[in-house]
């Protein structure tokens, strides 16, 4: 396996950090993964390990104001310069992999992204993947959400309030807990007006936003997701033919990152997807 890091001028001439995984041959296709809010794409070692030595190329960045990535901690002006930033990073790796197949993979806030992107840009894909998926953000979430969207984030777009997220609920492995916690490449605990309301809208219009969807479609979420909600209403809005829907009993937040036993069993269902869209 081949690791390498970049960065790439982004929206408003921002920084944006990369890194890109490599099989030792030639790729059979690209997954570009699109991490969550507060989060890092350094935080994906289990889908890595799993996808590479099948020879996927796994691309992904770290959000503006997040990880090594430079901004304002956990803001953006909007979402579209969150969706045109994946969209460098789709150019860049289709300039290294030409003429493979090409997939997005989604997760909690990036799974928001990535719906957005397949809005703007669906023939780039071949398939979208999606996890912590959901058309609302948990109850907690919500209600700081909604606060801080009542015109805060027109005039203090910069100003922060707690989040009040549990870490406690992102996966059964206390390892990977603890792991969260002490990683100073996260930042969960607060979050600035502007992408708080960012986050309600653009999750209070996904219904709208996916009926038009065409690609093949992989969704995996815990039945126990706690930071994201609605996924049961929100699969009934996606119309394409090929759609699997997969809720895991008992799992929490991040299925990839769960319990060793469980997150095989859903890492081996992506490699299926993944093997049959290839």
């Amino acid at each position: 396996m081949e690791h390498k890091e970049n960065n790439f001028n982004g929206e408003k001439g921002l920084r944006i950090y990369y890194q890109y995984w490599l099989p030792e041959g030639k790729p059979k296709a690209v997954v570009q993964i699109v991490h969550g809010f507060g989060s890092h794409s350094g935080r994906y070692s289990n889908v890595i390990n799993k996808l590479v030595p099948l020879e996927y190329a796994i691309y992904a960045d770290d959000h503006r104001g997040h990880g090594k990535s430079e901004g304002t901690t956990n803001y953006v002006d909007s979402f579209d310069q969150y969706i045109e930033d994946e969209k460098r990073i789709y150019e860049i790796a289709k300039e290294n992999h030409p003429n493979i197949p090409y997939f997005m993979l989604g997760h909690s806030m990036g799974s928001v992204i990535a719906q957005y992107f397949t809005k703007k840009y669906e023939s780039l894909l071949d398939g979208l993947i999606l996890s912590g998926a959901g058309n609302s953000a948990g109850e907690d979430v919500s209600g700081f959400v909604k606060l801080l969207s009542k015109g805060i984030s027109k005039i203090a777009p910069k100003m922060t309030i707690e989040t009040k997220l549990d870490p406690n609920f992102l996966s059964h492995d206390p390892e990977v807990v603890k792991a969260y916690i002490e990683d100073p490449l996260v930042h969960h605990e607060k979050i600035t007006a502007r992408l708080a309301k960012e986050m309600l809208v653009n999750f209070g219009n996904l219904n709208e936003i996916v009926e038009d969807f065409q690609l093949p479609l992989l969704v995996q979420c815990g039945s126990e997701d706690k930071a994201v909600f609605g996924i049961e209403d929100l699969k009934e809005h996606y119309k394409m033919e090929d759609k699997t829907v997969k809720i895991y009993e008992g799992l929490y937040h991040e299925v990839y990152n769960e319990s060793k036993d469980k997150r095989s069993m859903v890492l081996n269902d992506l490699v299926q997807w993944l093997e049959n869209h290839v």
